[in-house]
């Protein structure tokens, strides 16, 4: 069997906003941080998140023949427990990685989504400072990939069925929660095979169009949040939902630090809170470093921002504003659509310019 050919992002960005929005409308916030700092809590619907991605990214990996356990160099070791430690630092400080603190922040029209947009990009751009100075004084050169395609198949068959029995077995169970667990992990697993077969990641999203121009992954995520934000703001309008969920009170400081953090933090990773999950079910052991040492430093800092300091109710990092209640519901579309327009023109003069293209 020869490996499957990849799949457009613009399908990854789709189904992500799809994903969101079916979550959304089980009062469930994408988030993997929250996920991360809580695993292991198999009350906790983050858990069944993470499991599900990193579960379809396997099958769907193990189907594909992509799959391998891949040991980075030694350097790679030590940048990917940096980035993790950056964000995990960075969600901390932002209530959310680059999906919950950014992306699903936005959707939910909380002005701490767009403070985070910038510090992701500032994050980037100096990571990719970075990347400039690094290949100058370092090689990352080495690593040992051991790959399993003759019986990656059916390893992929045999965990198709032990996921989908998980699941099946939830359904059965005839109470609300396990059907929205059952729900939860079904759609994770198709996340999780959907994000790996069209290599979606927010890292490459931001960082593409400075060190090559290409945009059809960060374009594929404008579209997904677009879309993402129609139907939440959809739910809100028309009062499906309480207009304050997922407001985060983290603008504007908390968030634009946050930001640069995690935005930092993913170029070293070479990889998003979404893409880590993903990598890993392809067997990336420099990921595995990057979630443990994100899950961490987050589960650490949380502790003592939200019990020991208290800072979200004295509202040291910001606070939660809910664009709405300043700029009318449309006013607030208008707002995000325009922020998601200036991203789209500017990523497209770029490639046709070259102007800001840095070459590492």
């Amino acid at each position: 069997m020869g490996s499957l050919s990849k799949w457009n992002p613009l399908i990854g960005g789709f189904f992500l906003s799809f994903f969101v929005i079916l979550l959304q409308f089980y009062g469930i916030p994408l988030e993997i941080s929250e996920g991360l700092r809580n695993f292991g809590n198999w009350n906790y619907y983050p858990t069944f998140i993470i499991l599900g991605i990193i579960g379809g990214a396997f099958i769907s990996s193990c189907f594909s023949q992509e799959f391998g356990i891949k040991i980075p160099p030694k350097f790679e070791v030590l940048k990917a427990i940096l980035a993790g430690i950056l964000m995990g630092i960075g969600s901390s400080f932002a209530l959310g990685d680059n999906i919950g603190g950014f992306y699903t922040a936005t959707a939910n029209l909380s002005a701490s989504g767009l403070t985070m947009f910038v510090g992701l990009i500032i994050g980037t751009l100096l990571g990719l400072k970075y990347l400039i100075w690094e290949t100058k004084k370092f090689s990352s050169k080495g690593g040992i990939n051991i790959y399993i395609k003759k019986l990656g198949p059916i390893i992929g068959i045999i965990v198709l069925f032990v996921l989908f029995g998980k699941i099946l077995s939830f359904f059965l169970k005839e109470n609300g929660k396990n059907l929205i667990l059952g729900k939860i992990l079904l759609f994770s697993t198709i996340a999780g095979g959907i994000s790996q077969r069209s290599k979606l990641c927010m890292a490459k999203a931001f960082r593409d169009p400075f060190i090559s121009g290409e945009t059809l992954i960060s374009n594929s995520f404008i579209l997904s949040l677009f879309i993402a934000t129609v139907g939440i703001f959809s739910f809100k309008l028309l009062k499906i939902q309480e207009p304050h969920f997922y407001v985060l009170p983290t603008f504007m400081l908390g968030s634009l630090i946050g930001g640069i953090l995690f935005g930092l933090g993913m170029i070293l990773a070479d990889s998003c809170a979404l893409s880590s999950l993903w990598k890993l079910g392809e067997g990336q052991i420099k990921l595995l470093v990057v979630i443990i040492f994100f899950g961490l430093s987050n589960w650490i800092l949380r502790y003592y921002l939200d019990k020991i300091y208290n800072v979200w109710e004295k509202g040291y990092l910001g606070k939660g504003i809910y664009l709405p209640e300043y700029l009318t519901y449309w006013g607030s579309f208008l707002l995000i659509t325009g922020v998601l327009l200036i991203w789209f023109l500017f990523i497209y003069w770029n490639k046709k310019s070259k102007k800001l293209v840095i070459k590492i």
